[in-house]
């Protein structure tokens, strides 16, 4: 599908999405039932992924053992050489090494030439990066080695078909099953974290990836093919533009919210400047810039209605997309300001940003619940204060209660207080609001702080024995669903960073 097919079929499905409010509205409802009835426990999926015979990027099966040359997902030749790296995992595991298994899943025994050079291959791109230190240093560094590994990789699948090249920069979300795509909102966030360990031009990558999904009209799909295609009918969702905006400017790291505290810690990092991001992301940019002022175009200066990070259709507008969008509208800002040319759309973004802010707030305030209007919070409200943006107004109130009405029994949160309530965590959402309490801890919401560094042991202690991040943790503690989730591994690093610089 070329870019025109695309901006025409994203128009299409905001046209249609508009026209079927009320069939939205009810199928709406029926997710909100859903939300309720009783499902079964989710499973693991994977226990991790490999990186076997040629290069080729494997999924370890649920239970199998493996231990990995430090810092990469390349098999070690001697246990006792990744002693280092599996030492802190061992209570995790509880299982007896499968090598066999690891063997199997890796595509076949390495020999000690490919091996070198794959270890040497990930070294290499991981060189110059800052990991946060102490005792999460382990996750951190697994957190990495998990998230690169689901960049550009060839993929194979564990149902032994031919493995699938992606292009440079794709983040996939998960090695297995439906997590095989690429989604914008995960991918931004990917950049983000790459970014925030000193990673700029893997994150530049990231971005020049989406720049080559981008429809014409500076729009999104849900989520793509290795090919770029788009897999299914479901609706494009809204804040992919703004999340690409926004991780720009996490890139940038002059047009950062919190560019001098972050400059001040690292002050020997090259950042990218402006006429580097132009060069490469520069056409993406101003579509970007230009598609966010049409959205907020309307009389109440908020965007349409559209399905989000729940993938489920919509009758009422989200927290989370109105969110994105202010958000890319003010990083478009920063990025002016730091010497961007975003065009007259550019220039204009400042201040329809503050109009957006105003509308949010009046839509939202005081429940500041997932829907406008409704106190049904969900893990948007991390996105209404620091580290995304200046808190709106009486936004952190309700983010202090937040984590307790999201509770699960497992100990982690669900996407939202109206989110089926069987006990499952789900690690995005958990490491979201992680990376918010850090935040709000360093700013001396102290009750915050303590939350932050709860939620980060929580996520490090239900890692697979691999050390891989599950998307879901069942009701009974055990990691669940596919491992590892790039959006939860970009999360945590992020988390982390601000945990690290908060102390």
């Amino acid at each position: 599908m070329n870019p025109i097919d695309r901006g025409a079929r994203s128009r299409r499905a905001l046209i249609r999405g508009a026209v079927l409010a009320p069939l939205a509205t009810a199928v709406g409802w029926g997710a909100w039932r859903l939300a309720f009835s009783p499902r079964p426990q989710p499973t693991l999926l994977s226990e991790g992924v490999v990186v076997g015979t040629g290069g080729v990027v494997r999924p370890l099966p649920p239970g199998a053992s493996c231990r990995f040359e430090p810092g990469t997902r390349v098999p070690a030749a001697d246990p006792a050489a990744a002693a280092e790296g599996g030492a802190g995992r061992a209570s995790l595991a509880g299982r007896t090494d499968d090598s066999a298994a690891a063997t199997a899943a890796g595509g076949g025994v390495l020999s000690d030439e490919e091996r070198t050079a794959l270890v040497r291959a990930a070294r290499e791109r991981v060189a110059g990066a800052a990991l946060p230190g102490g005792r999460r240093a382990g996750a951190a560094r697994d957190a990495l080695a998990d998230l690169l590994a689901l960049i550009g990789p060839v993929l194979a699948d564990a149902d032994g078909s031919d493995p699938i090249s992606y292009p440079a920069g794709a983040v996939v979300a998960g090695p297995v099953s439906a997590w095989r795509y690429v989604w914008p909102r995960d991918a931004s966030f990917a950049a983000a974290a790459l970014s925030a360990v000193g990673l700029d031009d893997e994150a530049l990558t990231v971005l020049e990836h989406l720049a080559a999904l981008q429809g014409v009209d500076g729009g999104f799909e849900a989520r793509y093919t290795a090919a770029g295609t788009v897999p299914d009918d479901r609706l494009a969702q809204l804040d992919g533009t703004g999340w690409v905006m926004w991780a720009a400017g996490r890139v940038l790291g002059a047009a950062r919210p919190d560019a001098d505290r972050v400059d001040a810690d690292r002050p020997d990092v090259d950042r990218p400047d402006a006429a580097r991001v132009d060069g490469r992301l520069g056409v993406c940019l101003r579509r970007c810039a230009s598609r966010l002022l049409e959205l907020t175009d309307g009389p109440h200066r908020l965007p349409p209605v559209s399905p989000d990070y729940w993938e489920v259709a919509e009758g009422r507008l989200t927290l989370d997309t109105a969110m994105s969008v202010l958000l890319g509208l003010e990083a478009a800002a920063r990025l002016v300001a730091a010497g961007l040319d975003l065009g007259a759309e550019g220039e204009a973004t400042a201040a329809r940003a503050v109009q957006v802010r105003a509308a949010i707030e009046g839509g939202f305030a005081p429940g500041w619940g997932r829907h406008r209007g409704d106190d049904d919070v969900d893990a948007a409200i991390a996105l209404t204060a620091p580290p995304f943006t200046a808190a709106l107004r009486g936004a952190v109130e309700v983010r202090r209660g937040a984590r307790e009405r999201m509770a699960r029994v497992s100990g982690g949160v669900g996407p939202g207080s109206s989110w089926r309530d069987d006990g499952v965590s789900w690690t995005p959402e958990t490491a979201l609001l992680a990376w918010s309490a850090a935040a709000l801890g360093a700013g001396g919401e102290t009750g915050l702080a303590a939350e932050a560094d709860e939620l980060l042991d929580w996520l490090v202690d239900r890692r697979t024995g691999v050390g891989a991040l599950p998307e879901k943790v069942a009701a009974d503690g055990s990691p669940a669903g596919p491992a590892p989730l790039a959006w939860t591994c970009s999360l945590l690093l992020l988390a982390l960073c601000e945990s690290d610089r908060g102390r």
